[in-house]
C-alpha cells in the first residue's frame, strides 16, 4: 500500500525558468570578475552537466568542475552569490490547481521532496512558492548518492520501496531510477499520448488527484 509520495522539485513542483540563469552574470559582477558572452554560458553548461562528472552536490566539487569547464576562474564567494539568487528562483503564487492537489494529496500521504542539488536554496524556493508546509522533509543529495542512483530513492522512501511512488518529469533520472529501485513512479509530461507498461504518464499536476 502507498504511504508516501516523493516528489522530484524543478519542473515538477516548480518550474524552472531561463531568466532564473540571470544569477550567474550577477555573481560575476558582484565579484568583479570580468567575463564575456560565452563564459556565462560555459558556466550555465558546467552546472547543468555536474551530474555527469559527480556522484553527490558539493560546493567544493561544484566549484572545481566550473573551474575546470570554463576559461576564467571563479571563487567560492562567486558559487555563494550564485545559489543565494537561485534560491529566490520560485513564484510567491502558483496555479491554484498546485496547491489544491498538495492540499488534497497531503491529507492522505505523507509528502516529502527528493532533489538533486543543495539542500538549503530548494527550501527556500518551496517556501517562496508557499508549498514547503505540505512535505514532511525534503532530501538533498548533498550527503547521498543522486538520482537516478538507487541509494537516493531509498533514502527518500525510508527502505520502504513498496510504500511509495515517485512523482517527476524526466524519464530516466526520476522515473526508471525510482522503478530500479523498486518503487512505483508517475511522470508528469505535458506532451505524453500515452502511458508506459512500466509507469503511469499524466499531462498535468492535477491528475495525481485522479491516480493516487
Amino acid at each position: 500500500m502507498i504511504k508516501r509520495i516523493i516528489f522530484d522539485l524543478d519542473n515538477t513542483l516548480i518550474e524552472w525558468k531561463d531568466e532564473y540563469w540571470d544569477g550567474v552574470e550577477e555573481a560575476l559582477k558582484s565579484e568583479y570578475i570580468k567575463y564575456t558572452k560565452q563564459d556565462i554560458k560555459d558556466i550555465e553548461n558546467a552546472i547543468d552537466r555536474y551530474e555527469t562528472e559527480y556522484n553527490t552536490y558539493t560546493k567544493e566539487n561544484m566549484l572545481e568542475w566550473i573551474n575546470k569547464s570554463v576559461n576564467i576562474k571563479v571563487n567560492m564567494r562567486f558559487l555563494e552569490k550564485c545559489l543565494e539568487h537561485f534560491s529566490n528562483c520560485a513564484p510567491n503564487k502558483m496555479n491554484k490547481e498546485i496547491y489544491e492537489t498538495l492540499e488534497y494529496l497531503s491529507k492522505k500521504y505523507e509528502l516529502v521532496v527528493l532533489t538533486n542539488w543543495f539542500k538549503d536554496p530548494q527550501v527556500k524556493r518551496l517556501e517562496i512558492a508557499n508549498i514547503l508546509k505540505y512535505f514532511s522533509k525534503v532530501y538533498a543529495t548533498e550527503t547521498f548518492l543522486i538520482k537516478p542512483n538507487k541509494e537516493a530513492f531509498m533514502k527518500a522512501c525510508q527502505n520502504k520501496p513498496e510504500e511509495a511512488v515517485m512523482v517527476g518529469d524526466t524519464v530516466k533520472v526520476d522515473i526508471e531510477g525510482a522503478i530500479n529501485a523498486g518503487l512505483k513512479a508517475i511522470h508528469i509530461n505535458k506532451n505524453a499520448e500515452k502511458n508506459s507498461k512500466d509507469y503511469i504518464t499524466i499531462n498535468e499536476f492535477s491528475e495525481l488527484k485522479n491516480v493516487l
